[in-house]
């Protein structure tokens, strides 16, 4: 059947379309079209609008049930990714791309203002990044890929804020401006959510040190999803949202668009803080009470994370620094006796054979460092964790046992003594040690939600 075009073809876009419209999987019917969409954009003009229809009921139909199709499609198609970029010159641009079983639609508009040739070149400049991240969402399964278009170009960007539907199963969001980046996503599986505070960039650490911070958040966050049982695909796009708003190099600050601090953490500062940039972070899951004859019993799974960092002080030499980070898991599932046997809990004694598992765990790692006089008084490390784990055993429907597993451990670790003695300055490798020094504080005080892992960091030996 032959494809139904909204305008003439010709251009780069349309070439693309046609292509597109005859391949297989939906996922590929973006493929080249992001770039290719911005490039356009970048060439000027107000407003842009293509759609290519393959079916029986647009080929056989007339011009006005194409016009009702093409509308659909451009409005409520089951794959939708719409884009907004607002540039320093105070111009916003829209773009949008939809593809369903039956078409591609792409268009976009200036919404506001008008661009001149920074913003046009910057415009263009995102064509990779953008084409990337919808190869990700394309993916089976979806996968974030944002890392591009969430460190934006300040010097021509001042916010991107991007929407995705892809079907009934996934929706994206993502939005960076100047003072925060934000992903979040929401499937059948639950929601989850990762901000991180732009301004507070100026207490992160070395790409080397976020590095080993964000590996080890990404270490809790498997090891909260095993012992809650939450849902492993969310928590992979959770995982892939922290990476990249913490993985990139730091936004930088358009000249003279801010003035200099009174306060701020000096290079051995940030050595002993986490790295990361503060962030709130969670996931949520879909709630159920699978269990008709209790349903009281209701399976969950709600994680929470959290750093923030405070600077105070009536001035530099005088300086404090509190850097706190925190995590409550809240999850309730339900398990067969029979790791063999798929729990399937009706009204019939013979179905009522499982655990019933109830999880409470709390994480706390607080760093705080002092200054007077330009002289360190103060480097203290507190550190908690506490598992709380409650067990109901059903046999034939009958409680049978019940079982309650508290674990805490709490920390303090005072290491002002060991930085002001100044042994490591008098020694011939003073500068090395010291900065070892500096490192494993950094690595000590990282969030961790294993009471034994807090005891061991309770004793671990730092050199001196």
């Amino acid at each position: 059947m032959p494809p139904i075009w909204e305008s003439r073809q010709g251009d780069t876009l349309s070439t693309l379309m046609a292509r597109n419209i005859g391949a297989g999987p939906m996922g590929e019917r973006w493929t080249g079209l992001g770039k290719a969409l911005l490039d356009q954009a970048s060439l000027g003009g107000g407003s842009y609008s293509q759609s290519v229809l393959l079916s029986s009921t647009a080929t056989q139909g007339n011009s006005d049930v194409q016009a009702v199709l093409r509308d659909q499609l451009h409005r409520f198609a089951s794959q939708r990714v719409d884009l907004s970029l607002t540039t320093q010159s105070g111009a916003r641009i829209e773009l949008h791309l939809a593809a369903n079983a039956d078409g591609i639609a792409v268009d976009f508009k200036l919404a506001q203002g008008t661009l001149d040739d920074d913003d046009r070149a910057a415009l263009s400049a995102m064509g990779d990044a953008f084409e990337q991240a919808l190869k990700g969402l394309a993916a089976q399964p979806p996968t974030l890929d944002l890392d591009g278009l969430m460190h934006l170009d300040q010097q021509h960007l001042t916010a991107i804020d991007l929407n995705a539907t892809l079907g009934d199963d996934l929706q994206v969001q993502l939005h960076a401006d100047a003072t925060q980046r934000s992903v979040s996503a929401t499937s059948a599986a639950g929601t989850m959510k990762v901000a991180v505070d732009a301004t507070s960039e100026a207490i992160t650490g070395s790409a080397q040190q976020r590095q080993r911070a964000i590996a080890s958040y990404l270490q809790q966050f498997d090891a909260a999803t095993r012992r809650g049982h939450g849902d492993a695909a969310l928590a992979d796009l959770f995982k892939d949202a922290f990476a990249q708003l913490h993985g990139g190099s730091t936004t930088p600050t358009r000249p003279g668009e801010l003035s200099a601090p009174a306060l701020v953490a000096d290079l051995n500062d940030r050595r002993m803080l986490s790295g990361l940039a503060d962030f709130t972070a969670s996931i949520t899951g879909a709630s159920a009470a699978p269990n008709p004859l209790r349903r009281d019993e209701v399976d969950g799974f709600d994680y929470q994370v959290s750093q923030h960092t405070n600077l105070s002080g009536a001035r530099q030499a005088d300086r404090s620094i509190v850097q706190q980070a925190q995590a409550r898991l809240k999850a309730s599932y339900h398990q067969s006796l029979q790791a063999d046997l798929p729990l399937r809990l009706g009204t019939d004694r013979q179905s009522q054979n499982y655990t019933y598992h109830q999880i409470d765990d709390q994480a706390d790692s607080r760093l705080e460092i002092g200054y007077r006089l330009g002289y360190m008084t103060q480097a203290r490390l507190q550190q908690s964790a506490s598992q709380d784990s409650r067990v109901s055993k059903y046999v034939l429907g009958q409680l049978v046992s019940q079982s309650h597993t508290p674990l805490q451990a709490q920390i303090v670790r005072d290491f002002a003594a060991q930085l002001q003695d100044g042994k490591e300055a008098r020694a011939a490798d003073g500068a090395y040690r010291r900065s070892r020094l500096l490192d494993g504080i950094s690595a000590l005080g990282l969030l961790q939600a294993d009471p034994d892992q807090v005891r061991r960091n309770g004793t671990q030996l730092l050199n001196d």
